[in-house]
């Protein structure tokens, strides 16, 4: 293993474990003498490298190829093609926000895995991106090893988010379209979070102030579905 793949790993590793401090950042005030979300969203930035996609798309196709080959050729495609960072930049870029930074993709992702958990193919209000976004920035600012990583391996960890972000969005859309499937569909976007960033997606709410904790496990389909774009192509 390569020293950049090393890094994005060990990258990858510490984020895994940012589904408990939900608990402690949802709608905490920040502290008077705390990083702004601007400061952590700057220092969470890089400059996009083709290498890192190659490191990350590679292992994505190669999943789907045990499960269903013609899907992975048809993922394969659309990676080489560049629609999907494209389709996802794009719908980033209505938010004010950014494919090249690791706050705004795990913001873009977590959304999108929570409007799939709903089956709703709506899209998150800006107050709620901007919630979901300071939310994301505070946790990152307790996080040395995040703000201080390479930007090879922030970049391969948002190369990640995005595709996550553009598979979620497709769950969506399949479940809103599927009743039948629905709740499998359902369950693969909570269990992909729950993978990636432990975090039960099924027990929490987006609000303006981002993910909180909510009373019951999961809404009805039918609460709070409006019709949206969601990521294009998707």
């Amino acid at each position: 293993m390569g020293v950049a793949a090393a890094n994005a790993q060990a990258l990858q590793s510490s984020t895994r474990r940012i589904g408990p401090r939900f608990a402690a950042a949802r709608g905490a005030p920040r502290r008077a003498t705390g990083p702004t979300t601007a400061q952590i969203v700057a220092r969470t930035s890089f400059r996009p490298d083709a290498a890192a996609k190659s490191r990350v798309y590679p292992g994505a196709v190669g999943i789907m190829q045990r499960s269903s080959p013609p899907d992975a050729a048809r993922l394969r495609a659309e990676l080489a093609s560049g629609r999907m960072h494209k389709a996802v930049a794009g719908y980033l870029g209505r938010y004010g926000m950014s494919a090249d930074n690791l706050v705004d993709t795990t913001a873009v992702y977590l959304a999108a895995a929570w409007f799939a958990s709903r089956a709703n193919t709506g899209d998150p209000t800006p107050a709620q991106m901007r919630g979901l976004r300071a939310q994301v920035a505070s946790i990152y600012a307790t996080m040395p090893q995040v703000l201080s990583a390479s930007a090879a391996s922030k970049q391969e960890l948002s190369e990640a988010n995005v595709f996550q972000a553009w598979v979620s969005s497709s769950l969506a859309n399949q479940a809103a379209a599927d009743p039948a499937s629905s709740p499998r569909l359902r369950a693969a976007a909570v269990q992909g979070v729950k993978a990636t960033y432990q975090l039960d997606l099924s027990r929490m709410n987006l609000t303006h102030r981002g993910l909180r904790q909510s009373l019951w496990r999961l809404v009805p389909d039918t609460v709070g579905v409006r019709p949206g774009r969601a990521i294009r192509g998707a």
